[in-house]
């Protein structure tokens, strides 16, 4: 019998912690969340079952734990983030022009977001676009990083995303797809969208509609 509660607990810190891990950094790549996903709550809870019921002698035991497994797995991998992509849509030489810039210190600026469609149901994806410009007197390339942050009532929703680029002077195309659970809670999302780098920082705001 002891034997059983000390392979159950063991368990059970075993899954807090992936749950632990899955937050506490704030940030993870598509491909990570895409794979999570993909392998989904119940699969991994049925997984942890089979090997708890093994040990322990008890299918049963094996059964509840591994149930509870999926539940907590699965509410961490609800909001995906995937199929990023970001891609220069004006040289050097065109930012500068449109932007009226001649060497003069730096900018760094998010000109335009978006989420589309507007409005989409529990389980739907929502397309979200960033276009930003990256201008210093160097033209080096920088480290730029790339956030979004969605919430709901002033809540954040689900786990930040981020990921980092390397950009020299332009114009910049960036745009992630965000999935959402069937069991997302209606109403209407703020998307904060960012760029972070040591010429500045620039930010704005787009929203969708779960309904």
């Amino acid at each position: 019998m002891a034997r059983k509660f000390l392979v159950i607990a063991i368990a059970l810190l075993f899954i807090v912690s992936l749950v632990g891990c899955a937050s506490e950094g704030g940030y993870y790549s598509p491909g990570k969340s895409a794979g999570a996903g993909a392998l989904g709550g119940a699969a991994t809870g049925a997984a942890l079952g089979a090997i708890i019921g093994a040990a322990t002698g008890s299918p049963a035991t094996g059964a509840w734990v591994g149930a509870a497994a999926g539940g907590l797995l699965g509410g961490v991998g609800g909001y995906l983030y995937a199929e990023h992509r970001n891609s220069e849509i004006q040289s050097a030489q065109a930012a500068a022009m449109a932007n009226n810039y001649n060497g003069q210190g730096n900018v760094v600026s998010v000109d335009s977001v978006s989420a589309s469609p507007a409005t989409v149901a529990p389980g739907g994806s929502v397309n979200l676009s960033m276009n930003y410009t990256i201008l210093t007197p160097t033209n080096a390339p920088i480290q730029v990083a790339l956030v979004r942050e969605v919430r709901l009532n002033g809540q954040m929703v689900g786990t930040p995303y981020q990921t980092t680029v390397s950009n020299a002077n332009g114009t910049y195309s960036d745009y992630i797809n965000y999935v959402l659970p069937k069991n997302a809670t209606p109403g209407t999302y703020t998307v904060t969208s960012r760029v972070v780098s040591s010429a500045g920082t620039s930010q704005r705001n787009s929203v969708f509609t779960v309904q």
